[in-house]
């Protein structure tokens, strides 16, 4: 699914969802490295690897869950119905399996991994691309912390939620 497409769903599953009373949570992702993959191994690996977590991801993923790609290598995750303390174990599932994704091209094996940021309508009272919006946000601090993790959006704050940071 392209931006425009998943934006259009994003919007009728708040409208669903508020009319239940319902929460949903967007997971924002991105490939980590993306652009040195693109350059060592060049597009067609780079377009491969964006191929290859979409199972990974899906695997994780009701029907009613929607995945489209937002741009170049971000993608975005509608969890519908999912309040924050349900879609932060999903997060950390599909970093995990992006994690031990392998693609072979040319005859050499990639392997990359994925930030994710999360942000859930139950925890910032806000909907459609203002989530997208705080999980993008928490995306870069995942990014800033090292990479290959997931951070929780928090109130115009960003909750770190790996096991390093609690120490």
């Amino acid at each position: 699914m392209n931006r425009r497409s998943l934006i259009e769903r994003l919007d009728d599953a708040c409208l669903r969802a508020r009319a239940r009373g319902l929460p949903i949570a967007v997971l924002f992702l991105d490939l980590d490295h993306f652009k040195l993959i693109n350059d060592s191994f060049g597009h067609q690996a780079g377009d491969a690897c964006l191929r290859a977590i979409i199972e990974p991801i899906q695997s994780e993923l009701r029907q009613s869950d929607v995945i489209g790609r937002y741009g170049g290598e971000e993608f975005v995750v509608v969890l519908s119905g999912a309040d924050a303390a349900a879609a932060l174990p999903i997060a950390q599932r599909i970093r995990e399996r992006i994690a031990n994704v392998r693609v072979a091209e040319s005859g050499m094996s990639i392997s990359f991994t994925c930030s994710i940021g999360v942000a859930a309508s139950d925890m910032l009272g806000v909907w459609g691309e203002k989530l997208v919006n705080r999980a993008d946000a928490a995306v870069y601090a995942a990014k800033r912390a090292g990479r290959n993790q997931v951070r929780m959006a928090d109130f115009g704050f960003v909750v770190p939620t790996d096991a390093a940071s609690k120490a």
